[in-house]
């Protein structure tokens, strides 16, 4: 069998031996000294060919996986992200075999019950023809229910030590720190600019005018406004070549001269980058795309070379994958082809090109991102190499997220900084494949599940260290927030009840996250009562990260006026006595004092008021 790649990173250093010890029939103690052993980890697939992927490491280490919350952990075989052994309590068994010695950590996650619960069963063999850091084999195989059994060659059992007694059994890893802020499992992500209670402040739009600029009056009519790719898709789509990128600075330069926001709070503007599709209408990574240099940083479908360079020449190979490598080009121009993986899921297409060409923005001539690849929806490798001292995650971080069209950007008149945060960070990349792209993604580039799990590991690094950069330069990203803080609104009065007694105590946890109070629909059908509801539960249970308004409602065409509601152009001042509380044990109505308001909510006739004093 053949020993699986380790596609992970070390957990960590071990600092102790690992010796496990068991006794022969003769009653002798025998000892293993497994220290020699890869601290890697490996993602394994399932034997029977499910979508299963398993973590695994060297017994006496934490696996390696920080696509699982929490992480990091203690335990060295994961399913799912679920421990399935560990040594934690030294609930551990062996067996000597023939050829080396099989040992079972019990006490896995359990849920749903197993009749022997979960353990992990590493089954080590003595071979002296592989190197000491051999890893395990390529599966892992569940027999009987519950033991899931990892095969590991190595020269380190070929031979024991003897005693006539054993000592304990190695210890666990230490249980690990608290997660960093805003990493996977952290319950702790906010930015760091400063709160505000402003109630104009609050209040967001997420948007984009298919058919142009947005229009700035209402853009300035919210606190922050963030900007879709589709703004201005019918002057950008039809530009020689796309310049989608640079007409969503314009626009945000557009908002910032007409309201510039207050230096130290939540940038004015949010600008849309995607973090695993490599769009190549934005002109920054058509840049890279089209030079030969940085093929590595993107994917490629299965068995295309980039010779000649971008490699998926002829129309003929557009049967060859479930979508087509080369652009609609019935227009009376060359096609244009790739050997980069593509689809047209959300790409701007000449019309005519019928079912494999979705039109997502109309090109009157073909298409045109450039001279050497299609337009279409690329992914990027972050596993890229170095190109001229430069990684891909390097690039990705450093020259496509946080730029002088971002965080760094700078007043186009006076030269000050003005930054442009961040806004929807799109897509990312799962053990499926990349979300909103084809489904047929994996059989099109012939990844095994060993490189996808490759692929995953290193998106997650990636938004990692993202993450560690953005925060502490004052930005932050549509997918760090809690998009779930308005609760009440449809509930029934008993689950009203429930839910705000939870929230309103001193410091309620959902305070530990910027909360996005959403109005559904982009407030279609919404009534000047309806938003005095919206607006009361607002106030009543927000912290003080918070925003009320619009995530993603679609895009319009020129009907560019979400409703607002009246109350958020009022003054209604801070908490002056912290969080909400129930008027009166039982009453269902709960209150929170502000300086300029008293708000309630009435879980009994499931509305809310603003007394303005």
């Amino acid at each position: 069998t053949m020993a699986a790649q380790a596609v992970l990173l070390a957990a960590s250093v071990m600092g102790s031996p690992c010796t496990f010890c068991t006794k022969d029939s003769a009653g002798k103690a025998l000892t293993f000294d497994l220290t020699s052993l890869p601290n890697t980890t490996s993602s394994l697939p399932d034997a029977k060919g499910g979508s299963e992927i398993y973590q695994v490491t060297m017994p006496c280490a934490g696996a390696f996986a920080p696509s699982c919350s929490p992480y990091p952990n203690q335990d060295p075989v994961l399913q799912s992200c679920k421990s399935v052994g560990t040594l934690v309590g030294g609930n551990v068994s062996m067996v000597p075999t023939t050829d080396g010695v099989n040992i079972t950590l019990h006490g896995g996650f359990d849920v749903p019950p197993m009749p022997s619960g979960r353990n992990a069963v590493y089954q080590f063999i003595c071979d002296k023809t592989v190197p000491a850091t051999n890893g395990p084999d390529a599966i892992v195989t569940e027999s009987p229910p519950g033991f899931y059994n990892v095969v590991w060659r190595t020269p380190a059992v070929c031979s024991s030590s003897t005693g006539t007694t054993c000592a304990p059994p190695p210890p666990a890893p230490p249980p690990p720190p608290p997660p960093v802020p805003c990493s996977r499992g952290s319950e702790v992500c906010l930015p760091s600019w400063k709160p505000t209670w402003d109630m104009r402040n609050s209040t967001v739009l997420y948007t984009c005018n298919n058919s142009g600029m947005h229009d700035v009056h209402h853009a300035n009519q919210f606190g922050i406004v963030v900007y879709d790719w589709s703004n201005a898709k019918a002057i950008w789509a039809n530009a020689h070549p796309m310049s989608s990128e640079e007409l969503i600075t314009k626009q945000a330069e557009m908002v910032l001269a007409a309201d510039p926001g207050v230096p130290g709070y939540a940038p004015r503007v949010w600008a849309y980058r995607n973090t695993i599709k490599a769009l190549n209408w934005y002109s920054s990574v058509r840049e890279k795309l089209d030079d030969p240099k940085y093929a590595s940083w993107f994917i490629k479908f299965k068995g295309f070379s980039n010779s000649p360079y971008p490699g998926g020449q002829g129309k003929d190979v557009n049967n060859s994958f479930h979508v087509p490598a080369c652009d609609w080009y019935n227009n009376g121009t060359a096609p244009r082809c790739s050997g980069f993986y593509h689809d047209q899921e959300q790409t701007p297409e000449h019309p005519g090109g019928g079912r494999p060409y979705p039109v997502d923005g109309d090109c009157i001539e073909q298409c045109d991102c450039g001279s050497v690849n299609p337009c279409g929806e690329y992914i990027f490798d972050h596993r890229g190499g170095e190109v001229e001292g430069r990684t891909f995650r390097d690039w990705f971080i450093n020259e496509y997220m946080v730029t002088n069209e971002t965080i760094f950007h700078k007043n186009p008149a006076t030269g000050e900084p003005q930054p442009i945060g961040l806004g929807w960070l799109d897509d990312s990349m799962t053990p499926h494949g990349p979300t909103e792209e084809d489904k047929n993604y994996i059989a099109d580039t012939g990844a095994s599940a060993e490189e996808i799990a490759a692929q995953v590991a290193a998106y997650e690094e990636s938004m990692a260290a993202l993450r560690a950069k953005v925060i502490p330069l004052g930005g932050f990203w549509w997918q760090l927030m809690d998009g779930g803080g308005m609760k009440v609104n449809g509930q029934s009065s008993a689950q009203c009840k429930s839910t705000l007694a939870s929230l309103c105590t001193p410091k309620p946890a959902t305070w530990n996250r910027l909360q996005m109070y959403n109005i559904k629909n982009g407030g279609t059908g919404v009534t000047p009562e309806g938003f005095t509801d919206y607006t009361a539960e607002f106030l009543l249970t927000r912290g003080p990260y918070a925003m009320l308004g619009y995530s993603w409602c679609g895009c319009t065409n020129g009907e560019q006026m979400r409703p607002r509601a009246a109350e958020w152009d009022e003054d209604f001042g801070s908490p002056s006595n912290g969080a909400c509380s129930e008027t009166s044990a039982g009453s269902g109505v709960f209150s929170r004092e502000y300086t300029k308001a008293t708000v309630s909510w009435d879980c009994n006739a499931m509305h809310g008021t603003i007394t303005r004093k």
